[in-house]
């Protein structure tokens, strides 16, 4: 049926994702050429500019939606009907038709008389029968074709030889493969996750503790580059001034239900949360809560104009939030794909307009210290899914870094700086701890 057809091509498309996370196959000469005659068939672009249409092409493959035409359902229709195995009967019964009705006509132009064939019962069946075997036979012939085909390409996919012979290099166990929406195979690691021992606590170890592996870091400020003093006059960036917020600590805790406002958790920053006025970037993945913790000086010791713009911006509602805060991810070590998924590192996504986003800030008192909290809820992006799961996919091998900053579009708020930094590596989500369950005292008065 057409629902099985599609349901065929979205096989294909998650087969060619889960291949591209796979760090040997993606850094394969036979995949990259893959991908480049994508492009070049999608994009239609000279080969001059292959080097620049590929991240585009990575990017838009990675939010597509198959959603055919009418033209496409009517042309695989079409093509359903004449794989059926009484098509070509049908169809040579109708050839037979057509050819005595075209000699019917001609007759009838130059005799100026209509042709009446006259034929027998029993020739008529046996012309009927012809027509069914020859059809038939064709049909049957063809169908053989596919079959030695399709069995000759399994049984070289089975051949271990086959498969080195098409990529370089060893088996490598630092892939996770996940499904193109990023929930099917994200269930199945889960118990995986869950049930190992696990070794790590919160917050995750500073770099280069740990080995060097699921640790964190502060990335140099000079690799972001933001808007100049000048940028609204000659569109100059230039390389950001030193982090206002200093990085207090990075986890990831692993669960199927990301928790919203995770500043409400006790364990989060191994407790240490209200030690220290805190800006909080909190991913919700769809098997983890990603979390980044930065220590917010006073005012006084900010420059002015970026004490301004931060002013601002924790009095400012929703929509104006959503319209300044900006994050510059930049991978740092990684396979080609990735970097082509991710981007460059040269223009700020603005999160609010791609990712819904939620605040939960509250000032700081007398006997409590200032949370400032954002939820960036990914998986409610197609292509902040696909991003992820391609990022899921190598993240052993991985090292990210990430800036936050709030867009200066004032004279008077340039240049811009960034606001917080840090910087993840090689991750190994086996080792990073469960997200506990918070436990209510019943004791406890109401």
């Amino acid at each position: 049926t057409m629902n099985e057809y599609f349901a065929a091509i979205g096989t294909v498309d998650s087969v060619i994702r889960s291949l591209s996370k796979d760090q040997h196959v993606c850094s394969s000469s036979l995949f990259q050429e893959f991908l480049l005659e994508s492009a070049s068939s999608v994009a239609d672009a000279p080969p001059d500019l292959m080097t620049d249409s590929i991240e585009q092409y990575v990017r838009q493959w990675l939010r597509l939606v198959i959603r055919p035409t009418t033209w496409e359902k009517a042309h695989l229709g079409a093509a359903i009907a004449l794989r059926h195995r009484l098509s070509g009967p049908v169809l040579s019964i109708m050839s037979l038709w057509l050819i005595t009705h075209f000699f019917s006509m001609i007759w009838s132009l130059v005799s100026g008389r209509s042709a009446l064939v006259h034929i027998s019962l029993d020739r008529y069946v046996t012309l009927i029968a012809l027509a069914f075997y020859l059809g038939h036979n064709k049909g049957s012939s063809s169908r053989h074709k596919v079959r030695a085909r399709k069995s000759k390409i399994a049984k070289a996919a089975k051949d271990e030889n086959f498969y080195k012979g098409q990529l370089s290099g060893e088996d490598d166990d630092h892939s996770t493969v996940a499904s193109e929406d990023g929930d099917d195979a994200n269930d199945d690691i889960m118990g995986t996750l869950i049930t190992e021992s696990l070794t790590l606590s919160s917050p995750l170890p500073q770099y280069p503790d740990n080995g060097g592996i699921t640790c964190w870091s502060r990335p140099s400020h000079e690799l972001f580059k933001v808007r100049s003093a000048t940028y609204l006059e000659n569109r100059v960036k230039t390389s950001s001034a030193p982090a206002i917020f200093q990085c207090r600590g990075v986890d990831i805790w692993i669960t199927d239900n990301a928790e919203r406002n995770i500043a409400k958790h006790p364990s989060v920053l191994g407790g240490k949360l209200d030690d220290d006025d805190t800006f909080i970037v909190n991913f919700l993945l769809p098997f983890a809560n990603f979390v980044a913790y930065f220590s917010v000086p006073p005012l006084d010791q900010m420059p002015p104009h970026v004490a301004r713009v931060w002013s601002k911006f924790v009095k400012g509602d929703q929509q104006y939030r959503d319209r300044k805060l900006k994050m510059l991810p930049i991978v740092m070590d990684g396979p080609w794909i990735v970097q082509k998924a991710v981007g460059p590192g040269t223009a700020p996504a603005m999160l609010g307009r791609d990712l819904p986003l939620q605040y939960y800030f509250s000032e700081p008192t007398a006997t409590k210290k200032g949370v400032y909290e954002v939820d960036i809820h990914v998986a409610s992006s197609r292509i902040a899914r696909g991003i992820l799961n391609v990022v899921k996919g190598h993240i052993k091998t991985l090292t990210l870094a990430f800036a936050f900053i709030i867009e200066a579009s004032e004279e008077a708020d340039l240049p811009e700086q960034v606001l917080a930094t840090f910087q993840v590596h090689s991750l190994h989500l086996e080792d990073c701890p469960n997200l506990p369950a918070i436990v209510h005292d019943a004791n406890l008065g109401s």
